[in-house]
């Protein structure tokens, strides 16, 4: 499992977006994202499959997220957002 390329984050730049406009969060990289000052949201490549890892809501460990659906995408964003600390209206 390694980090996803630049020419795979293109096909998710609607999702980068949207990750981005959540307060709070800072993309150390491309597809990497700290929060706080520590690692909140990383995009990775399995092979051809993509997938973020987003840090646990009690701050130990990482859930992953397939980011092949839309669905699957607006869960990452949606519970970004709500470990971030912020709702929706931010």
């Amino acid at each position: 499992m390694t980090h996803a390329s630049e020419a795979e984050l293109q096909s998710l730049l609607p999702l980068l977006r949207q990750l981005r406009d959540i307060k709070g969060l800072r993309e150390v990289r491309p597809g990497i994202f700290h929060c706080r000052g520590v690692a909140f949201i990383q995009l990775h490549s399995d092979g051809a499959i993509l997938h973020a890892e987003l840090k646990k809501g009690g701050g130990s460990g990482f859930d992953r997220y397939p980011l092949d659906t839309p669905a699957g995408q607006r869960k990452l964003v949606d519970d970004a957002r709500r470990r971030a600390g912020h709702s929706d209206e931010d």
